[in-house]
């Protein structure tokens, strides 16, 4: 009980905080380098989150990318992969959508999505920018190409996230939650494909310097997991068709460019 409370607490927090806007086609940058941030990006909900359970049955993995600097991929459980995959089947395969847990934050569905970052610490190399995340929906398996990946229905563009992985112990501990709307995807369409490039804002302080990025799901968990909260608020009005993209900053860091971070 006492996690569900702290998530109401900080998704309300969210809310209640005042929001940067952007207009339609404006980059910006959602800063997560402080313990517990969040903020909307286009729509979804994103977290900074506190060191995850790790192990057999608790999160499965379904991609893993690694590469010096810049590193960009795709799940899939098709051989060779395209990009920056690592290769072991049990860690960048298929993913069903049937396998992505739903969380009702506030009254919404979300699809929950843990990344997991490791990077180097100090001297700034701690810092990485996630800057393309994008989800799309197929009837087919083991695509081999990111031209073929289906349906688009979640992109983070043209907007980045900061991450700092001196926030959580190590490899393994799960950096951020990203919530995307469950009403975005088509429930008739089995595989779902997540794209995402890391590495290419805040310089060289945030580029890709250790070991491999990780996206998993939750496992072990009911199929809606139900997360009241006593009003809606601000978040209704986020859906009221005004066409703006909310952010939410946290004690931006003088040690990230602030022409990229919201005050």
């Amino acid at each position: 009980m006492g996690t569900r409370n702290g998530i109401v607490t900080t998704f309300l927090g969210a809310l209640l905080t005042p929001l940067v806007l952007a207009g339609p086609g404006s980059a910006a940058v959602l800063d997560l380098t402080t313990a517990g941030a969040s903020g909307f990006v286009n729509g979804a909900f994103f977290q900074q989150v506190a060191p995850q359970p790790t192990g057999t049955g608790v999160i499965d993995s379904f991609l893993r990318l690694q590469a010096n600097g810049l590193e960009q991929g795709y799940n899939t459980g098709a051989r060779p992969v395209e990009f920056d995959q690592k290769t072991d089947p049990n860690f960048t395969r298929n993913l069903l959508l049937s396998d992505v847990p739903v969380v009702n934050l506030n009254g919404t569905a979300y699809r929950q999505f843990l990344l997991d970052i490791n990077e180097s610490s100090g001297q700034n190399r701690e810092f990485l920018s996630l800057d393309k995340l994008q989800i799309f929906q197929s009837d087919t398996p083991n695509v081999n190409s990111y031209s073929n990946l289906g349906t688009k229905i979640y992109d983070l563009a043209p907007n980045s996230i900061y991450l700092d992985y001196s926030l959580n112990h190590g490899s393994g501990s799960g950096d951020m939650f990203a919530y995307i709307p469950d009403s975005l995807f088509d429930p008739t369409t089995p595989y779902v494909y997540l794209y995402s490039l890391f590495g290419n804002e805040m310089g060289a302080d945030g580029t890709s310097d250790a070991g491999f990025e990780e996206w998993a799901v939750l496992q072990g968990q009911t199929p809606v997991n139900e997360i009241p909260a006593p009003a809606t608020l601000i978040f209704a009005a986020l859906g009221c068709g005004l066409g703006f993209v909310g952010y939410v900053a946290h004690n931006a860091r003088g040690k990230l460019n602030p022409a990229r971070v919201s005050a």
